[in-house]
This record gives structure tokens, C-alpha cells and sequence, in this order.
């Protein structure tokens, strides 16, 4: 089969998985619904804040803060592009129409990938509008889709779910079972936000060099002083991924189907 063949069987396969609807159909609910709770949650700060720390208010920060738990969501979708084979039989098939294993992997993956990349700016987006709402509606600053440095993170968070795409793409690859690499994926991608249980000088490091806090600084519109730079971050995440796939190759060429 050719690579063309090889992508198109499996977006057929991508978009024919049940559970995958309910994936995306969940990270949209968590971009809206968790965005306007978090702006609500800020309004409220600001509201009872003093005025210097009104002043220092940006409304940015609130902006994109669901897309770490749509996150958890992105990396479901990946893992099930491989894992919904393994629970259905169905790998020894694909494997006997694409022998070569490298090419199946990777038709997964760009297919995962780019299915993945386009969501995260419409949801970044919708994060960002339900947000300002809220804290436009209790008369709180807020920002707007064409205020400055907001385009460039509307398409970081496209880098950032495309990469999560294939972080879930490698766990199914090592895990082979659903519940498996969705459980360890979110476990993953969330421990940043537990920092706090940690030593402080582990819990700095955690929240500044640990793969998903890295990676989203790739949606922060006012990165500041404290943190990676957003490429910095991005080449983290990046890395870390790559280092997945690597692995995941290397184990589905010597595992049987």
C-alpha cells in the first residue's frame, strides 16, 4: 500500500472510532465550559483585590488555562487511534495490508497529529471568548481574539494539542490498552498542576521544565520573565514526544500484533 493509501485508511479509521466523537465532543464542553468558569474565578480575584494588584491584572492568563485539561481529552483521542485496534482484533489486519510497520505508525500519527493540530485553535478560541465574557459581564479588563499577541497563541495552541495528538499516539503504541495510556496520559499531563504536594525546589522544576507545563507556554500571551521562552517550551514538549515515538517504534517492531 502507498502512503496515500496508508493515510487514507486510516483517517477512515481515525473518524470511525465510537468513543472518538465523545472525545472531541468532551474537549469542546472543557474549553467552554472550564474557560468561563476560570474567568469567573478571576472576576471574582480581581473584584476583591486591592488596586495595586488590580493594576498588574492580566486578563490573558485566564485566556487559555482549559486547554491543559482539554489536553487530557487531545491525548484520549491519540491513544485510541491505536488502541481501539488492539481491543478489536483488528492490528493483525492492518499489518498484514501495511507490512511495513514504520509506515503504519506514521500514518497514524500524521493523521492523529493533524486532526489534532486544527481543533486547538477553535477551541483556544472558544476558551478565550467564554473567558472575557465572564469578566467582561462583571465589568473586569478583558481582551478580544485581535488584541496583540493573541493570533500567534490561538496557533500555538494548535501546536500544542497536535503534539499532545501524538504524545497519546505513542502511549497506545507502548500500552496497547486503553484505559492504560488514557489513565497514564492524564496522570501525566495534569502533574504540574500538583506541583504543590512537591519540595519547592521540585515543584519549580516541575512547573517550569516538565513536558505539558513547558508546552503551554506556547499559548502565553505575555510569557514574562519567569519561565521557558515559547519556543523553549515548545522544544521541550517536542523532544519529549519524539523521544515517545522513538520508543513506541522500537517496541511495536518487536512485539507481536
Amino acid at each position: 500500500m502507498t502512503a496515500y493509501g496508508v493515510l487514507r485508511a486510516e483517517w477512515v479509521k481515525f473518524r470511525s472510532i465510537r468513543a472518538m466523537l465523545g472525545c472531541l465532543a468532551g474537549a469542546v464542553v472543557a474549553a467552554g465550559g472550564y474557560g468561563y468558569l476560570f474567568g469567573m474565578a478571576a472576576a471574582r480575584d480581581y473584584l476583591a483585590a486591592p488596586a495595586a494588584d488590580r493594576a498588574a491584572f492580566d486578563p490573558t492568563e485566564t485566556a487559555f488555562r482549559a486547554l491543559v485539561l482539554v489536553a487530557v481529552l487531545v491525548s484520549a483521542a491519540g491513544a485510541l487511534t491505536v488502541t481501539s485496534e488492539y481491543a478489536s482484533g483488528t492490528m493483525p489486519v492492518s499489518l498484514t495490508a501495511v507490512p511495513r510497520r514504520g509506515l503504519l505508525l506514521a500514518g497514524k500519527g500524521a493523521v492523529a497529529a493533524l486532526a489534532t493540530f486544527l481543533i486547538g485553535p477553535p477551541l483556544a478560541l472558544l476558551s478565550l471568548t467564554l473567558s472575557q465574557a465572564a469578566l467582561a459581564a462583571r465589568g473586569v479588563p478583558s481582551v478580544g481574539p485581535g488584541d496583540a499577541g493573541i493570533p500567534g497563541a490561538l496557533l500555538g495552541a494548535g501546536l500544542f494539542t497536535g503534539l499532545v495528538g501524538l504524545y497519546g499516539i505513542a502511549l497506545g503504541f507502548l500500552l496497547r490498552r486503553s484505559a492504560g495510556a488514557v489513565s497514564l496520559g492524564a496522570f501525566l499531563l495534569i502533574l504540574p498542576g500538583m506541583a504543590g504536594l512537591f519540595p519547592e525546589a521540585v515543584a519549580r522544576w516541575i512547573v517550569t521544565w516538565w513536558p505539558s507545563a513547558a508546552g503551554a507556554r506556547l499559548f502565553a500571551v505575555h510569557p514574562g520573565a519567569e519561565g521557558l521562552a515559547p519556543l523553549a517550551g515548545a522544544g521541550v514538549l517536542a523532544a519529549t514526544v519524539l523521544g515517545l515515538l522513538c520508543a513506541a517504534a522500537a517496541v511495536f517492531h518487536r512485539r507481536d500484533a
